[in-house]
């Protein structure tokens, strides 16, 4: 039986593509990846990309569907090359759950991020609520009137009991707050409308047992974590009312808008917020919150819209000219001559460095920064560490900055990375082949041009 292996299984495909070129082009070549839900690239003619005709490409990606169907595909890599002279030829990589990327399919070939040890997240996952600050409840908490409210909208709504509620605070390690606990004993599901003439749509209330929707934003769950937050670092909400992490639990999920964002209450606030302060969890951003309203209060009985703020995104982040003591994320990107880093040798806070593949001038100087978790350069400064063995043993996870021109010394310089932690390797195989060109691939050309 044919694998994913084999070339057998590709010559569809790779047949596909070439009938996808115009008479001229002597090789057509596909760099992409394969999922579940179907296959993601780009296709070179002659090393060109020429534009995207949707007929001709839905062809080989109706044959590189059928692929990823019938073999169950995951996630790969692939390099698909055919050739008038009848050259097929499959460049394949299979990668552990070790390596992430942002999804599949996508049009990158070569390995993502290289998660260095089991169950590490990044820095700004890695940082844990205050609690030491001293706030209460906003003077505009009513939990009558927001438990009337609840009432009226889902009068037919079975509430929480104060069993499951406690279950949540022994889980917690705080407790929730009357706010809370006003909407869930009234009704443990159900809609909240905010009504004609209010600033505010409305939500629907999550239920405690629904912990899928409730660890939407655990980066646990959502997956892909260091390749959407490796390098990312958010600084001091200027408001002072939300503090600046990635997650905590301690964010505590109470509605949803349907579009798959969060409003939760802040049982973590920053000194000048209010606990119990109604957040916004955003899913189009990996990480952080946004001030929504004081109270639930405020944003579903009386309809008010509250003053916004949140942490600022990247505010700890800066280049090679503009560092400070503060600076947690380093990007040496955008210099054409190597980047010296001398001067921040020893920097206490820096956790991450991208070079955006621009080179170093001492790769070396990167064992001087000892709170490095994330590295992401190209390959040539990888192998000179590597050759070097100044590999930085606290790396937690690493990127090998590339545009897969150098497929096959980029996975051997990532499994190098890999096997150096522990962790398991990816695996490439190369097929190669040839098709003899016979009178009925002749007329289907002539029949592609026209």
């Amino acid at each position: 039986m044919a694998t994913l292996r084999d070339l057998s299984t590709w010559l569809p495909a790779l047949d596909a593509q070439l009938r996808s070129a115009s008479r001229g082009v002597d090789v057509v070549e596909f760099r992409g990846s394969l999922g579940p839900s179907g296959a993601g690239g780009m296709l070179l003619m002659d090393g060109e990309s020429l534009g995207r005709d949707d007929q001709f490409h839905r062809r080989l990606f109706d044959e590189l569907f059928s692929i990823a169907k019938q073999f169950e595909v995951e996630r790969v890599g692939v390099v698909l090359r055919s050739s008038r002279s009848g050259l097929r030829e499959v460049d394949l990589v299979e990668l552990p759950a070790c390596v992430e990327d942002a999804s599949y399919p996508q049009s990158g070939v070569g390995p993502g991020v290289l998660v260095l040890k089991e169950g590490a997240l990044p820095g700004l996952y890695r940082r844990q609520p205050d609690l030491t600050a001293a706030v209460g409840p906003a003077p505009s908490a009513d939990p009558a009137a927001l438990s009337r409210l609840v009432a009226q909208q889902n009068p037919h709504a079975t509430p929480a009991t104060a069993e499951e509620l406690a279950a949540v605070e022994a889980q917690l390690g705080v407790p929730l707050t009357e706010e809370v606990r006003a909407i869930y004993l009234t009704a443990g599901s159900g809609d909240i409308s905010g009504g004609e003439g209010r600033s505010y749509n409305g939500m629907e209330i999550i239920p405690l047992d629904d912990t899928w929707t409730r660890n939407m934003f655990n980066p646990v769950q959502a997956g892909s974590i260091w390749w959407y937050a490796a390098a990312m670092s958010l600084g001091p909400d200027p408001a002072g009312r939300i503090q600046a992490l990635g997650w905590t639990p301690l964010w505590f999920p109470v509605g949803h808008d349907g579009g798959g964002n969060i409003y939760a209450a802040d049982l973590a606030p920053a000194a000048h917020g209010y606990r119990g302060q109604v957040i916004y969890l955003d899913h189009e951003s990996p990480a952080g919150a946004m001030h929504c309203n004081e109270s639930f209060t405020e944003m579903l009985v009386h309809g008010r819209k509250g003053t916004r703020s949140w942490p600022v995104e990247d505010g700890a982040t800066a280049s090679i000219d503009e560092w400070n003591a503060d600076t947690e994320v380093l990007c040496t990107g955008g210099r054409d001559r190597p980047v010296d880093l001398g001067p921040l040798l020893d920097h206490p806070r820096i956790h991450a460095i991208c070079t955006a593949g621009r080179p170093l001038a001492d790769p070396r100087q990167l064992t001087r920064f000892p709170a490095l978790d994330f590295l992401s350069m190209g390959l040539a400064e990888w192998r000179a560490l590597l050759d070097a063995e100044l590999i930085p043993p606290q790396l937690l996870a690493a990127e090998i900055f590339d545009d897969d021109s150098e497929l096959v010394a980029t996975v051997t310089t990532a499994n190098d990375l890999l096997g150096l932690f522990g962790r398991p390797l990816i695996e490439i195989t190369q097929m190669r082949g040839w098709r003899q060109r016979n009178l009925m691939d002749r007329l289907r050309e002539i029949c592609w041009d026209s």
